[in-house]
């Protein structure tokens, strides 16, 4: 058999034709990977934003109207071992009002204990100014000299932050010198997009301005003598242990007294429309945004499924929120739970005729252990919903309310759903279109069959057996497979690594083209993370392909007769 294996390596060295075959694989396998990996990092980002937007389990009603008993609920389903933290939630519709700057809007409010939030959620790390922002200023002064004091880190953060002025006044000074485009001109369009390049160029510096000063601010309220063995500790000093609704000491200088100053404090979702989002991501977050204050209306639904009296509190704006999921972020106010539930009018109540109506909310939410594993968490959902229909059977109230018992993504089933299906669809049809290379194998390998009719004949009549002539074109096939799909994969494994860097300054700044506009889409970033058991099956499926198509070419060859061969002009 030695023969098989010398003739593929030669047909493979000297048919230049095998080069085209060789090329269709690698750009198939190429871009299967980049879109498969594309893509699923985006349905990955997407439930992990959903995922983090309300826990693992959720009990809710369908009313409008909440459902009671939610705190002995949640005490007995606290002493689940599945279960490891819980908290209730009041969801109100109403208007946001910001007199300052003369607006209202529908929005839903959604009153929270933020601590207890945290634990269930990610609501802790979505905000801005309590968690990214001190994340962000550690993260630039992580190359400083640590141990460090507080006065090294300021010295520190002002050479950055003159560095950073020095470079955006540089670029402004750039962009003032140049000349007015005339669109007479036949480069006209070159000219306006290197101009646009470096209005962008100078946005981002201007950008890095503001987070420097942003830094000082928070190394200024770090206490005077302390000082910070690592990063790590700069990192535990900045960001908050516990977020909170209660505004910070220096929002008082944003009112005249005290008695001007709203005692409560609410969190915005970053698209509600209050800040500018420029195309690298960025949200420009105006000054005179935080701490102004608000007023929140809400328009109460009773039991009887009636509209009761509209109530309004004043508020202060504290922090803004980037769930990454666009419609809670475009449409939510976070406020204190008691403060909405009392507004929505949903607290304890005294009746008139005696006794009390309990209070109620619209969802617990919950985290359970080992929610990596989507057994756990099903199992989790199972031993809740057991807790939660033995206790409704003794009380009617809450059988009235119909009662939900539902996993985070069977909430947002139709959303994930939806997400998925563009995946699939995406890499189905292109899957598709690569059955191009089982054609082009196939025609190549046919042109080669007869070309070589006359050494099968040969081969055939010194002894050479149907399954051998059968095997030299099947391992032919096999090599050009291999010889495309690795360099394929490698390709688009790093195309993926360095997709963004291949977007922003090669793509959009010396060609003009977008395709991936931060201002319009949820995520700052393409994502960039690479499945190898997807890679990993593209590359066997492309080598399957090229064996098929090189499969009936070899059965051709086997099957001729040396004698009709030999014959063959």
């Amino acid at each position: 058999m030695m023969y098989t294996l010398f003739l593929c390596l030669r047909y493979l060295t000297r048919k230049k034709i095998v080069v085209f075959p060789i090329l269709a694989v690698w750009l198939c396998v190429m871009m299967l990977i980049i879109v498969n990996s594309i893509m699923t990092g985006f349905v990955n980002r997407v439930r992990s934003a959903g995922r983090g937007l309300m826990g693992d389990v959720v009990i809710q009603s369908r009313s409008a109207a909440g459902f009671p008993y939610y705190a002995q609920i949640q005490k007995r389903i606290n002493r689940l071992p599945q279960v490891a933290a819980s908290t209730p939630v009041v969801n109100a519709y109403g208007l946001f009002n910001l007199p300052n700057f003369q607006t209202s809007m529908g929005v839903e409010i959604v009153g929270i204990d933020p601590a207890t939030q945290s634990q269930v959620s990610h609501f802790g790390a979505d905000l801005f100014w309590q968690h990214a922002a001190p994340l962000q200023a550690a993260a630039d002064l992580a190359q400083a000299q640590f141990p460090a004091s507080r006065q090294s880190l300021l010295i520190y953060a002002q050479a950055r932050l003159k560095k950073a002025i020095n470079r955006e006044e540089k670029l402004r000074k750039k962009l003032m010198a140049m000349p007015a485009i005339t669109p007479t001109t036949w480069f006209a369009a070159i000219r306006h997009h290197w101009q646009v390049i470096t209005r962008e160029d100078w946005e981002n510096a201007n950008y890095a301005v503001d987070r420097s000063f942003r830094d000082l601010g928070y190394l200024r309220r770090l206490p005077a003598n302390s000082t910070f063995a690592s990063d790590a500790a700069l990192r535990r000093a900045l960001v908050p242990a516990v977020v909170t609704f209660k505004p910070p000491p220096q929002a008082r200088q944003r009112y005249a007294s005290p008695a001007d100053e709203p005692t409560n404090g609410c969190i915005i979702g970053v698209d509600l429309g209050l800040y500018q989002k420029d195309r690298f991501g960025h949200y420009h977050r105006p000054a005179d945004v935080r701490f102004s204050p608000a007023i929140l209306t809400v328009v109460p639904v009773t039991l009887r499924s009636t509209l009761a009296m509209p109530q309004s509190h004043r508020f202060q704006i504290v922090d803004d929120c980037r769930t990454r999921v666009f419609t809670a972020d475009s449409s939510q106010v976070y406020a204190p739970f008691k403060v909405v539930q009392k507004m929505a009018f949903m607290q304890r109540q005294d009746l008139l005729g005696g006794g009390t109506r309990p209070a109620r909310c619209s969802q617990i939410q919950i985290r359970v252990h080992g929610d990596s594993s989507h057994a756990a968490v099903v199992a989790a959902r199972a031993a809740i919903a057991a807790v939660v229909h033995q206790y409704a059977r003794k009380h009617p109230r809450l059988q009235d309310a119909g009662l939900q018992i539902q996993t985070w993504d069977q909430v947002q089933a139709q959303y994930i759903r939806a997400v998925d299906n563009e995946r699939d669809l995406i890499t189905f049809l292109l899957g598709l279109m690569s059955m191009v290379v089982v054609v082009v194998i196939f025609l190549i390998f046919f042109m080669i069959v007869r070309d070589k009719t006359r050494d099968i004949g040969i081969i055939k009549a010194i002894g050479g057996s149907e399954a051998g002539v059968g095997t030299i074109f099947l391992l032919y096939g096999l090599l050009i497979s291999a010889a495309g799909a690795l360099p394929g994969m490698l390709a688009g494994v790093e195309f993926v690594r360095h997709d963004n860097y291949i977007h922003d300054h090669i793509l959009w700044r010396y060609f003009g083209i977008s395709i991936w506009n931060r201002k319009i889409y949820i995520f700052s970033r393409i994502p960039d993370q690479v499945d190898m058991h997807a890679v990993i099956t593209i590359v066997a499926l492309a080598i399957l392909a090229g064996l098929v198509g090189a499969f009936i070419p070899a059965l051709i060859a086997s099957l001729q007769d040396p004698v009709e061969a030999l014959r063959y002009e």
